[in-house]
């Protein structure tokens, strides 16, 4: 394959023949730009980056719309299938074009009228204004994420009771009936509480993105917890080969990562959060643990509200430019 060596806005890249997507169109606002490449940053990922091969200043944060609007569907007319030799749905990539203001990040907006289609097959690719009044050129992210948490949480539910047994248990949150793999077991126990071994992750669309790891044995005991990525963007350690091979894990897909939250009660500006020692279930044999982590950075409190602030600058200087999208 040959080998080129382009200008982006991300700097110099090498990109290879077959790594180019054709839009014949261009995209509308720039259809003048026909040869596009997406590049995948390991420290923004999902976000990745529709970058022009033939402008160096044009580039677009896209995502897969499904993470963000889990019923998400695309059907296209026949003679664009054809026009892009797609012969079914697989044959496809389907992006959204984001739109994230510099200043306030968490107002970032996704185009979900006029999704990107991509053939794997030919690397052509177009824009395709969809005939759906529900959706629109600027959905808010946090929203669409909420709605979708909902959506799933509610389907997850009713597989539950179709295809699986149920127990009854008291918790915090009331009567929750629970399926047998739905239960974390914490063979060792949380620090402090040796005793209890399983737990459930009860989410609440009234606390997201808190959601809540709940004792099943002693309904007094909850904890509030978080994706610490969602309070420090910077977040990472590794696991040791023996906790590997414990909670059975083969790729970084097979574990939930949580930290714990202190939560003052009236005093929402000094919630702390756990990153010394977070909490790591596996999805594959649910069996969860909590470690301490070998790293200065990380202590037992860190304020929430500075950590938000400083992961919001992180967010800024790693997109780049001041407002991209359409």
């Amino acid at each position: 394959m040959a080998l080129k060596t382009y200008n982006t806005r991300i700097g110099e890249i090498e990109v290879e023949d077959n790594e180019i997507i054709y839009f014949e169109d261009g995209i509308p606002g720039f259809e003048n730009l026909r040869k596009f490449v997406i590049f995948t940053f390991p420290e923004t990922y999902p976000i990745m980056w529709l970058l022009s091969l033939e402008d160096e200043l044009v580039s677009f944060p896209i995502i897969e719309p499904k993470l963000i609007k889990i019923d998400y569907q695309v059907q296209l007319p026949i003679e664009i299938a054809k026009k892009l030799d797609i012969e079914n749905i697989n044959d496809a990539a389907v992006f959204a074009i984001m739109t994230i203001p510099h200043e306030n990040p968490e107002n970032a907006t996704v185009n979900l009228k006029a999704p990107l289609i991509i053939s794997k097959k030919t690397n052509k690719g177009i824009q395709y204004i969809l005939d759906n009044e529900e959706l629109s050129l600027k959905h808010i992210i946090r929203d669409e994420i909420i709605i979708s948490q909902q959506i799933l949480e509610r389907q997850i539910k009713e597989v539950s009771k179709i295809s699986k047994k149920t127990k009854k248990f008291n918790t915090k949150f009331g009567e929750l009936e629970i399926s047998d793999d739905e239960i974390i077991t914490f063979e060792n126990g949380i620090p402090g509480f040796e005793n209890l071994k399983a737990f459930y992750v009860y989410f609440s669309k009234d606390t997201f993105p808190i959601q809540w790891l709940i004792s099943l044995e002693n309904p007094d005991i909850t904890f509030p917890i978080i994706d610490p990525i969602l309070v420090r963007a910077d977040y990472s350690f590794e696991l040791s080969k023996d906790l590997v091979e414990y909670l059975n894990i083969n790729n970084p897909e097979d574990v939930k990562i949580f930290s714990i939250m202190t939560i003052p009660h009236g005093d929402p500006d000094n919630i702390t959060v756990n990153l010394k020692a977070p909490i790591v279930i596996s999805k594959v044999n649910n069996k969860g643990i909590q470690i301490i982590l070998d790293n200065e950075l990380y202590h037992l409190k860190h304020n929430v509200k500075e950590e938000i602030e400083r992961s919001n600058e992180i967010i800024k200087k790693q997109a780049p430019d001041n407002e991209r999208g359409a």
